[in-house]
């Protein structure tokens, strides 16, 4: 079992002491993944989103900036795994996710919105509401000598509409190196994000980690900082720039 922490902040806001950056949404995912039997897994997630929806108030010049809390959509699924070599494993899996939040008022909505950018547009199943995005995603992983690792996965999810919004299409695929010893280890992911149901919508993304996996208590952690590189969402270093602190932590059985 894991959870998983994604802080999406913006640089650019003035206060007494200059500029600084501002949480706009965070979005905790608790869940974890069971075996059934060698190879096959079964897996279930929950992500709770909490942020900020700056609407304008009908009559009013100020925004309200209050905060917004709606639970995502649950979602369960299962995958296989095989070791084709000592060292190389693939996979492959699909997933259902359910709504749990009905009738969202327009600032949920918004946030709900605003949840898509913490992971620059990856895995928008979490945050789609009214909407049943169905999954598929597989991969593989390599690893050379106990210190090089490679990954790399590649998903497609149709999230069909469930009222009045259009049904979506993502295709979303991802590179990690990573280098490490006696668990702890330090890597790049590339990530690119294609939202192919709406016009010249792909979103590429960095995310330079730390991975620490205790293997004596069956403990792993992992911090990283996701950071868009080009539009829609713009460079994430720039003066106005989106970043999303990333932690997953958990411990295996």
């Amino acid at each position: 079992m894991s959870g998983e922490v994604d802080v999406l902040s913006r640089k650019g806001y003035l206060d007494q002491y200059g500029q600084i950056a501002r949480a706009l949404v965070s979005v905790v995912s608790l869940g974890g993944q069971v075996a059934l039997a060698e190879g096959a897994y079964v897996e279930a997630w929950l992500p709770l989103v909490l942020g900020q929806a700056p609407m304008l108030k009908h009559g009013q010049s100020t925004r309200d900036t209050r905060s917004v809390f709606l639970v995502g959509n649950l979602t369960a699924g299962g995958h296989l795994a095989r070791k084709l070599l000592p060292e190389l494993v693939v996979y492959a899996g699909a997933s259902m996710s359910l709504p749990l939040t009905w009738g969202a008022n327009a600032r949920e909505l918004e946030v709900a919105d605003v949840a898509l950018l913490t992971r620059a547009f990856f895995d928008t199943h979490r945050t789609f509401l009214n909407h049943l995005p169905l999954r598929l995603r597989g991969g593989a992983e390599m690893q050379f000598k106990e210190i090089v690792e490679l990954r790399t996965e590649l998903a497609a999810s149709l999230a069909l509409s469930l009222g009045s919004d259009s049904t979506e299409l993502v295709v979303e695929q991802g590179n990690e190196l990573q280098l490490g010893y006696q668990g702890f280890g330090v890597g790049l992911r590339v990530q690119e994000a294609f939202l192919l149901t709406e016009p010249d919508m792909a979103q590429v993304a960095l995310e330079p980690f730390v991975n620490w996996d205790m293997s004596t208590f069956e403990l792993f952690t992992r911090v990283g900082i996701l950071i868009p590189i080009d539009e829609p969402m713009g460079f994430g270093l720039g003066e106005h720039g989106m970043t999303t602190l990333r932690i997953n932590s958990g411990m295996k059985f």
